[in-house]
């Protein structure tokens, strides 16, 4: 074991002690999602290795683990390493950046036909899988038929809903044609989910689940669900030329935010995934590391409740806990300026498709009314158990602001936190009242992964067939305006009525050494980009 293993090995050990206390073709972008950054000059502390040496790897801390059910699959990511992961093991058709705009990956070009309701894609040629396998339109066909299989439905599988097995279908090696009932002028952007990376044809969970087959920069080694570190290796028939630029990667999870600085500042890590807000001014003094932080909404902080379930099946209970909440308090106070007020659905403020631009502040007065005509009162409090882990920075400490401003109001909020690891499988759609937590998605994604009556993880059982028939008709609506609208209408139904309390959007903050380059925090944490990232050693 190397010296920088030992090192991280014990920052790890730590942090896991101190955790467990508490009609024209449509033209595609020329290229892909982040630009070849420029190689700087090698500081003289770190003389460039001789061709000799063996290859230092990239060491990159990751802030949570997703446990035995860590997986290289991409039918199912719950959790934030699973997707990085698999970020590293596979491509999509397309990529989307920080502004939701389509990038061509392994289709280089695709274009509808007069009325939207067949796309057709032209693949990339020469591309292998790490096997050695082809890259064929078979292999397409099979990825999104697996995902939208009716007798064993994926997460992405609700998003995809205007899809059908047998429209999918594979013209030539090179070209796959996507036909639909009903005009859909967004499924490029629609098919490209955190889910749709191109796995071979026939490939299965249980084969997939430990050896992970894809054309992505990177290959795993001997990769086990819970393991220090997860390796990988440079993919030596990977399709883009001069990428990536790392020999290899090791991944550890140090869930205690102060290891992660320590580790970072001693440079036994390269890059911090997910920096702790609390954290971010300590790395901002060392002249050896950059923080980098998203420009716009990154993921949000939701308190899921099960609007099917008492007390949540009421109503008033539901929008008495949104109107009571302090979201500027919670802005400033638990994210240090580092996130932006949310509207209680996954449309940030700021976007067009956000049904109104300014959230109403806090109304206690409100809330107390609401509640009282819900028959609660000071004899007879509202009690909840709110369930919630360090799955994310900010969680816990937002879950005890919110039972301080919920006393306020009369509530009585008993905070229950578990383990992280264990939140996913454990705990969230098992109970009745959780904090979740959700990446940025174009419009037309975010409204179904966790809202659409069919959707895999239900988290807010709003099984509603009047939004799901909202949603179908957006996806089938050619007119931009008129989708937009529709867009609109269904997010005021999630803040209105819905079970989901969303007070922020939080801003994704990484941090890296100053020595190295190439990689840039996109605003999903599910997309883990590190083809361009090296260090100067």
């Amino acid at each position: 074991m190397t010296k920088v293993k030992t090192v991280v090995s014990l920052l790890v050990v730590l942090g896991m002690l101190v955790t467990s206390c508490g009609p024209a073709p449509t033209a595609a972008p020329t290229q892909v999602g982040q630009s070849t950054p420029v190689r700087t000059a090698v500081p003289t502390a770190a003389p460039t290795p001789e061709p000799t040496q063996a290859p230092q790897c990239l060491q990159i801390a990751l802030s949570i683990g997703s446990g035995e059910t860590n997986s290289l699959d991409p039918f199912a990511i719950p959790t934030a390493e699973q997707a990085v992961m698999i970020n590293q093991v596979y491509n999509r058709l397309m990529d989307l950046d920080n502004d939701f705009v389509l990038h061509p990956e392994l289709a280089e070009s695709w274009e509808p036909n007069s009325d939207a309701t067949e796309w057709t894609f032209h693949l990339r040629q020469g591309v292998q899988f790490s096997d050695g396998r082809p890259f064929t339109a078979r292999d397409v066909v099979w990825t999104y038929q697996r995902l939208i299989d009716p007798n064993n439905p994926s997460e992405a599988a609700a998003t995809l809903s205007f899809l059908k097995p047998e429209g999918i279908i594979a013209v030539d090696d090179h070209t796959v044609v996507f036909k639909t009932d009903e005009p859909v002028t967004e499924l490029p952007v629609l098919i490209t989910t955190k889910n749709t990376w191109i796995v071979p044809y026939g490939s299965t969970q249980e084969e997939l689940r430990l050896h992970g087959v894809g054309t992505g920069p990177f290959i795993p080694v001997d990769f086990q669900p819970v393991q220090q570190p997860h390796h990988f290796v440079k993919n030596p028939n990977y399709w883009e030329p001069g990428l990536p630029k790392s020999d290899c990667l090791d991944f550890y999870v140090i869930q205690e935010a102060t290891t992660r600085v320590a580790a970072i500042q001693s440079g036994q890590v390269d890059i911090v995934e997910y920096v702790d807000f609390s954290t971010i001014a300590t790395l901002q003094a060392d002249p050896n590391i950059k923080i980098l932080k998203t420009s716009g909404a990154s993921t949000s902080l939701t308190f899921a409740m099960w609007v099917d379930t008492p007390p949540f099946d009421d109503i008033r209970v539901r929008q008495a806990l949104k109107k009571l909440v302090d979201r500027q308090m919670m802005v400033d106070t638990v994210f240090l300026g580092y996130a932006m007020v949310a509207d209680d659905n996954p449309i940030p403020p700021n976007s067009p498709y956000a049904w109104r631009s300014t959230v109403p502040p806090r109304d206690l007065e409100g809330a107390k009314a609401l509640l009282a005509e819900a028959g609660y009162g000071p004899s007879n409090p509202l009690r909840l158990d709110l369930y919630t882990a360090d799955f994310m920075p900010g969680v816990v400490a937002a879950a005890q602001l919110f039972k301080e401003q919920a006393a306020e109001a009369g509530v009585e909020v008993n905070v229950i936190v578990g383990p992280p690891a264990d939140h996913w499988s454990n705990v969230w759609l098992k109970q009745p009242f959780v904090n979740s937590g959700w990446d940025p998605r174009p419009p037309g994604t975010a409204l179904a992964i966790c809202y659409r009556s069919d959707a895999l993880y239900p988290e807010t059982h709003w099984y509603r067939p009047d939004y799901d028939a909202i949603l179908d008709k957006a996806n089938t609506t050619v007119d931009p305006a008129a989708r937009a609208e529709l867009y609109k209408q269904a997010a005021r139904m999630l803040t209105e009525e819905g079970g989901e309390l969303i007070p922020v959007f939080t801003l994704g903050v990484a941090a890296m050494r100053s020595n190295c380059q190439g990689y840039e925090r996109h605003i999903a944490t599910s997309r883990f980009d590190l083809r361009y990232a090296f260090c100067n050693r």
